[in-house]
């Protein structure tokens, strides 16, 4: 499992991240239900209306009139109800719902973000750890040999016998570390499958070798607009502070009318009223030939029976209902709200100002944490390969004779602190990068860790 396998995973599986993701798809829907009622609804209707009796006098037998016993009828119809507030309650409404769905949009952001970080920064700490593995595999066979050649002039009688017995120290010691590091190796590997929620023996593919990823283009002041255009936490300020304002320009909604609007357009055929109307002609028609033939005429052909016309011209209605309603006595509400208002408006423009501040110092300290871990990597890489140098001429300087034991050890513990510092500022500079892009707001989890391998 790779870093980027890793984050997904933890996304997937963390149970915080499932229940923000569920409160935005819930906030969504209550965004999509508020539009519903903010904006007119067009629906589409296909209806067959079926109705069979007998001996029924129905709700008109007062006035002497019964139903058919058969009846049927088909409508197809494209409607519209629309209720207009015009002082805007529907929009303020909508920017209300909307700014709680911005919300909690960045709440999962942040979420989100904050598992990247975490998991990055225990998946390198596991790279960290091996290659601290290999960097103290590489001082135990360095004190191996120092044993030797302790032992080397001790026979010949160049050194005191002492220094064997130093150089054994060093290596137990040595010895110790490696076994200490090769657990601290499983320990991570364990921390880090905890962390995304993966069964503890799961193994990730982690490289030896530690990405160096080129920090963002542009000038502190460039990141610093990217950042207050991208980030969530700046968006919902926005969000919140545009849906009180609204609400407070919505203060006078109550002088203005309701207008509750209807509106259809379809066809409406009955097959029953056909029917009816064409048994009346059948009957006409058969009642002139009748009355034709006894008067000695011929009958008229079949072909000149009258036929009733199917379908329908259509049809089309309009409706409209104003209402309009005026507070008389409301015991101070009118007054508290517009007090409220004014406080809402002024507490959100402190948070907006606030969050804003928050974004640059956030942008501004990890920009320089990144340039600052990006320049010590340079010196610890220079530190490290100073002081490889140096614990191999110290040992070589050992063997002949130039310098005392304590100079080599001394030599090779600062060679092995220098490329353990090498390791650190490369960790070091792999999460202040990451941390920096989540910090723009320009990357989500995913694609925050999706070049480093």
């Amino acid at each position: 499992m790779a870093l980027t396998d890793a984050v997904s995973y933890a996304l997937d599986h963390d149970a915080g991240v499932a229940q923000k993701h569920a409160a935005v798809t819930a906030q969504a829907h209550a965004v999509a239900v508020q539009m519903g009622q903010t904006f007119p609804e067009v629906s589409g209707q296909l209806q067959n209306y079926l109705q069979k009796s007998a001996n029924y006098g129905g709700s008109y037998a007062v006035i002497g009139l019964a139903p058919q016993s058969v009846f049927s009828q088909n409508t197809a119809s494209i409607s519209t109800n629309y209720t207009l507030n015009a002082g805007g309650l529907g929009l303020l409404q909508l920017a209300s719902a909307k700014a709680s769905l911005e919300q909690a949009r960045e709440d999962l952001a942040r979420s989100e973000d904050l598992i990247a970080q975490n998991v990055t920064n225990a998946f390198y700490t596991v790279a960290e750890n091996q290659t601290i593995v290999t960097l103290d595999r590489s001082d135990l066979g360095y004190q191996h040999v120092l044993v030797a050649a302790a032992r080397i002039k001790a026979r010949a009688g160049v050194s005191a016998g002492v220094d064997v017995l130093r150089a054994q120290v060093a290596e137990a010691k040595s010895a110790s570390t490696l076994v200490a590091a090769v657990a601290s190796v499983q320990n991570s590997r364990e921390a880090l499958a905890h962390t995304i929620g993966a069964p503890l023996d799961t193994q990730f593919a982690i490289s030896t070798i530690i990405p160096q990823p080129m920090l963002p283009n542009g000038s502190i002041d460039t990141l610093e607009n990217i950042a207050l255009s991208a980030r969530p936490d700046i968006v919902s300020a926005r969000k919140a502070l545009l849906s009180v304002q609204e609400t407070r320009k919505g203060w006078i909604r109550e002088i203005f009318p309701t207008f509750q609007i209807t509106a259809a357009m379809g066809n409406q055929y009955s097959p029953t009223e056909t029917g009816f109307l064409q048994q009346e002609l059948d009957a006409q028609f058969l009642v002139e030939n009748q009355q034709r033939i006894a008067a000695g005429l011929p009958p008229l052909p079949l072909a000149d029976e009258p036929k009733v016309a199917r379908g329908s011209p259509g049809y089309w209605q309009l409706g409209l209902t104003s209402t309009f309603t005026l507070p008389i006595i409301d015991y101070g509400q009118r007054h508290t709200e517009r007090v409220n208002d004014d406080a809402q408006i002024a507490s959100d423009e402190a948070a907006l100002d606030q969050v804003i501040s928050q974004a640059q110092v956030d942008v501004r300290q990890q920009y320089r944490a990144a340039q600052t871990a990006l320049v010590q990597l340079s010196y610890a890489q220079e530190e490290a390969r100073l002081g490889t140098e140096s614990a191999r001429i110290a040992q070589l300087q050992y063997r002949n004779g130039v310098i005392a034991l304590t100079d080599v050890f001394q030599a090779q513990q600062t060679s092995v602190q220098a490329q353990t510092d090498l390791v650190n500022a490369q960790v070091a500079y792999v999460n202040a990068v990451v941390a920096l892009r989540v910090g723009l707001g320009t990357y989500d989890a995913r694609s925050a860790v999706a070049d480093l391998r």
